[in-house]
């Protein structure tokens, strides 16, 4: 807007002098308003700029908990963080990650910071937990399926759980192996998952899924489950419970396999070794099984091998007694 002289506006008439103040007015207060705006943005700009090039700049990083396999140094190191380093401008969740797949061992990484610029680092250690067959080797992983470390060779005496499958697995180090099928992922994630809610995971020394009609799971190297083929495996599963619960409420050392193939049927067969796998057939109709336990029942009743045998003795004992008479 032009602004006039103040001998141009005493020459105007009232109704013109009138509007020109007006409008005046509102032009002067709108360029304070602008002038104000304008300001408050360069000191915003100013007070950025500082924050993202001088203040806020990590001043030391420290590694609260170091765990038992990786020292400090290398916990730093593997965060990616430096001295320096804008905290505005920098990812302490992507630093985390960065530690656990950088550091196989490490189960979870935290990064915290404080506005005086420390930053603290605190770890988690996982243990080795499963080891699989693939093709440079094999691989050790956590109870998480997460990969620890790759070997040329079969580690010996290796108590960890065997994972076995026809096909190949898929295993980077610090990422969670996978099968390269994806029918034997789904098979595996479906075994795990009513192994964990049936309680036995964790206690589980191995996953044989090599043939989908002759599924086996061992438990603590001594208790064999022959699960025959997917089908119902929670049933089966179920099952296995049982029957792990009375062998070791009997003998906590029993070495047996333990037949699930028949959905609510359960046979029970000790063997010596759990080396060799032993090849159980299902009972026909007129035969005996050994040590057979019928779970069908809501509460199940049981049918042992040493019922079995008392019955043969008493007709062993009867036969040799006719033998007598004559």
């Amino acid at each position: 807007m032009k602004e006039f002289s103040p001998e141009q506006v005493a020459r105007m008439t009232p109704e013109a002098r009138a509007r020109y103040e007006k409008r005046l007015k509102i032009v002067k207060r709108n360029r304070k308003i602008l002038a104000v705006v304008c300001g408050t943005a360069l000191v915003a700009i100013v007070v950025l700029v500082m924050c993202m090039t001088v203040l806020f700049n990590i001043t030391s990083i420290k590694v609260a908990k170091t765990g038992a396999i990786y020292n400090a140094n290398e916990i730093i190191l593997a965060s990616g963080l430096n001295n320096g380093d804008n905290m505005l401008r920098t990812d302490f969740e992507k630093a985390a990650d960065r530690i656990e797949k950088s550091l196989p061992y490490v189960l979870e990484a935290t990064v915290t910071k404080k506005l005086s610029g420390a930053v603290t680092i605190s770890i988690k250690d996982t243990t080795a937990a499963m080891i699989m067959h693939t093709p440079d080797g094999y691989a050790i992983a956590d109870i998480h399926g997460k990969v620890l470390e790759k070997v040329k060779e079969l580690p010996e005496n290796t108590k960890l759980m065997t994972i076995r499958t026809k096909g190949d697995f898929k295993a980077e180090l610090g990422e969670k192996f996978y099968f390269a099928d994806t029918a034997e992922q789904e098979l595996y994630d479906e075994i795990v998952a009513h192994l964990k809610n049936a309680g036995l995971f964790e206690k589980i020394t191995a996953i044989d899924i090599s043939d989908k009609s002759s599924l086996k799971v061992e438990y603590q190297n001594r208790l064999r489950l022959l699960l025959g083929s997917a089908d119902q495996l929670e049933v089966k599963l179920r099952g296995g419970v049982e029957v792990i619960a009375a062998e070791d409420s009997k003998d906590p050392n029993t070495i047996a396999e333990i037949n699930l193939m028949i959905p609510k049927k359960v046979f029970v067969n000790s063997v010596d070794s759990l080396e060799a796998p032993t090849v159980i057939t299902l009972p026909e109709e007129g035969v005996s099984q050994p040590d057979t336990t019928d779970i069908s029942d809501a509460e199940g009743t049981g049918t042992t091998s040493e019922e079995s045998d008392d019955e043969d003795d008493g007709a062993q004992d009867v036969s040799a007694e006719e033998n007598t008479s004559e």
